[in-house]
């Protein structure tokens, strides 16, 4: 991860959402065994039999170690620091692994561990039937993600729930030291766990690091965890429907003013103060490639994306040159709509993928080519997009806390321009969804200057500016320095 940093930083991003680091037993890491350690596969081999074989640890916090592969993350999350990201963990606090240190001790003593009472079993005759997250909650002896009990007052049972409280502390703030620590989390499936809990789980957290970020994976619509007592975004699904349905799909496409009202929909579900740190996502890891989503277009959002389950019937073939040019345009809009855009690893390099476990492929990097596959390359173009709408995402600060307003839709001719405005400054983003070149007139009172363009100053005449958009092209218009510029028609 250390070796990575320069990368992330020459791309412009600043905040890191790692996968699941705890102590697991598979790949993906979301059965953990144990919270309280980074898996030693991400550090040192071995420090964490060599610390379960001494037996020293219990689930009192006063007993807990640090790792050489701890350490060697906390050394990670320093140096991320010092270089200006925040780094935020998964945290899947609703299950665990079957390796996990207390299951295995209810699995060897039945009623009899003192940590029966931390899961939902349902029948302690040996092979005992428990609640499992994979097994859609049937009893079974045998699943692989043991679910924590729930409590309808506490949202989970004590035990678990004093036990997560304490891990959490642990990673914001080692040793007591919030500057050492983490900067949020990621939530897994928060919504298997009652809302008790996450009431009280943040007010821990805002106590420990008050500027730590809280995302829940929601999938729907996120009202009653947005109020201020629980998270402080989820991951946007709703926005990565949307983007699908506008710009990925063909026969089944929506329309410019249909993609408005998503938009104004989603800006405003919300408090505005939660709308703006939304995580927008096209993909994620669980999910298709957003660039794969071009080749299939036309699918319900993550459906019949895996080739396992799907076979000829998914291509896993590269996007071609128009349909790069498309997911170009998508990430246009990514980098400047109303919340916090969010990069699946790899996207920005062009990698492509069904769904798990093709989408959780080594990372393209570009010094490592040729690659077998001559299809495989790192795709700099792409690279340079992402690169310098993040640029100028930062440097039009109202693409970072301004207003959304639709102001040109043309559905006829696939146009679609919205103003983000704060500060009495304003910038336009006007977006051609057709695959014909296409002009749209801009009022303006003084210059403007396009960000994806020369950087030459479009000068008005007669109080319009009009603006050339290529096939799926997108311009982002803004007096020098981002002051005032506006739209409202389009010819």
């Amino acid at each position: 991860m250390r070796q990575s940093l320069p990368y992330l930083k020459k791309l412009g991003v600043n905040a890191i959402y790692l996968n699941p680091m705890f102590e697991a037993e598979s790949m993906h890491k979301y059965d953990a065994t144990d919270y309280r350690h980074i898996d030693e596969f991400f550090g040192v081999k071995g420090d964490y039999e060599a610390l379960r074989a001494a037996g020293t640890e219990t689930e009192d916090p006063k007993t807990w170690v640090w790792t050489p592969s701890d350490k060697l993350f906390l050394n990670f999350v320093a140096e991320a620091h010092r270089e200006g990201f925040k780094v935020i963990l998964d945290g899947v606090f609703n299950h665990v692994g079957r390796n996990h240190w207390a299951f295995q001790d209810v699995l060897k003593k039945g009623k009899g561990s003192r940590y029966a009472s931390w899961f939902d079993v349902r029948d302690w005759t040996p092979p005992i039937k428990y609640i499992a997250w994979d097994r859609g909650g049937e009893p079974a002896s045998d699943g692989a993600l043991p679910v924590f009990k729930k409590d309808e007052e506490l949202g989970l049972v004590h035990g678990p729930r004093e036990h997560i409280f304490a891990v959490t502390k642990r990673w914001l703030a080692p040793d007591g030291d919030p500057s050492r620590g983490v900067d949020g989390f990621r939530l897994d499936v928060p919504g298997d766990i009652p809302h008790p809990f996450w009431v009280e789980w943040r007010e821990l957290v805002k106590a420990t690091k008050p500027d730590a970020f809280i995302a829940g994976e929601i999938w729907d619509w996120a009202q009653v965890w947005l109020k201020g007592d629980q998270f402080d975004a989820v991951m946007n699904y709703r926005f990565a429907d949307a983007a699908q349905r506008f710009f990925v799909n063909r026969k089944k496409a929506i329309t410019p003013s249909d993609f408005a009202a998503r938009c104004a929909e989603m800006v405003n579900a919300y408090p505005f103060q939660a709308s703006l740190v939304q995580m927008n996502l096209f993909d994620s890891h669980d999910t298709d490639r957003f660039a794969s989503m071009f080749v299939n277009p036309d699918l319900p959002y993550d459906a019949a994306n895996r080739i396992q389950d799907n076979g000829p019937n998914y291509s896993a073939a590269p996007p071609s040159a128009e349909e790069w040019r498309r997911m170009g345009q998508a990430v246009t809009f990514q980098m400047t709509f109303v919340g916090a855009p969010m990069i699946y690893y790899g996207d920005e390099a062009g990698m492509w993928g069904p769904d798990d476990p093709s989408n959780r492929q080594p990372m393209l990097w570009e010094d490592l080519g040729p690659y077998a596959d001559a299809r495989v390359k790192f795709n700099a173009p792409l690279f340079a997009h992402y690169r310098r709408l993040i640029a100028v995402r930062q440097e039009l600060k109202p693409l970072r806390r301004g207003t959304f307003r639709p102001v040109a839709v043309d559905d006829a001719r696939g146009l679609f321009a919205f103003a983000r405005v704060f500060d009495g400054r304003s910038v336009v983003v006007a977006l051609n969804r057709s695959s014909e070149e296409r002009h749209v007139l801009l009022p303006a009172t003084g210059p403007v200057v396009d960000y994806l363009g020369t950087g030459t100053p479009l000068r008005p005449t007669n109080g319009t500016i009009d603006v050339t958009l290529e096939p799926y092209g997108g311009a982002i218009l803004a007096s020098p320095g981002g002051s005032p510029a506006g739209t409202d028609s389009s010819k």
